[in-house]
Formats: C-alpha cells, structure tokens, sequence
C-alpha cells in the first residue's frame, strides 16, 4: 500500500513537471505548481506511516494493542505530520500570491500567455 503512495507522489510530481513545461497559460502554469506541492504532501505522509500504528497522541490504546506497544514507539511519526500541515499552510498562500499576480499580468498586458507576456515585455 505504501508503495503505491510513493507511485503516486511520483506520477502527480511528474505531471505537475509536465503542466509546467508544456502550458503556456499563466493559471495552469501555477495549478502545475500546485501538484507539485501537492506530491511533495503525499511523500512526506507516506513516510510518516507505520504499518500497524496510532495516531500520536491518544487517552487509551486501541483494541489489539498495549500501552507498551505505544511507549515502543507504534505511532505515525507527528513531526512529519506537523511538517505537512505548516507546508500545506504555506502552499496556499504562495498559490494565492501567485493567482494574484497572474490576475495583475493579466489585467496590464491583456493576454495569460506566458509567450505574449514575455514579448511584449519593454
């Protein structure tokens, strides 16, 4: 199951490459770099996980396991968890910051062609 994470993580980053270097628009251009972050996401969470594990931070143990096999250390990784989330944090603002940019590009020059943009640069 986990390798399929992996998989995934590989195949959205690799389209997200492809959106970038064969869109010209502007919008997909960013979605693009969207899926990339979005893979980057997916990776960090598959190697958090621990077959067989609990979440971190729990008042009593699940049926089937013990208090020992949680002081083991048969948690998910929370640090990793916790990095995702603040990088999910952050994502979203870059992705706005730069839809508000190609909102600015597109109101001065007209066009959301990354081509044209670069043409009628002065």
């Amino acid at each position: 199951m986990i390798l399929v994470n992996y998989l995934v993580g590989v195949v959205v980053f690799a389209l997200g490459v492809a959106v970038i270097l064969t869109r010209r628009n502007l919008v997909k251009i960013v979605m693009g770099l969207s899926l990339i972050e979005s893979s980057g996401y997916l990776l960090l969470l598959s190697a958090a996980y621990r077959r067989g594990s609990t979440a971190p931070v729990l008042l009593k143990p699940p049926g089937g396991q013990s208090e020992q096999d949680l002081a083991r250390g048969n948690v998910a990784d929370p640090v990793l968890q916790n990095v995702c989330l603040t990088a999910i944090v952050i994502g979203v603002a870059v992705t706005a910051v730069l839809l508000v940019t190609v909102v600015r590009i597109a109101q001065h020059y007209r066009t959301l062609d990354a081509d044209r943009v670069r043409d009628l640069r002065g």
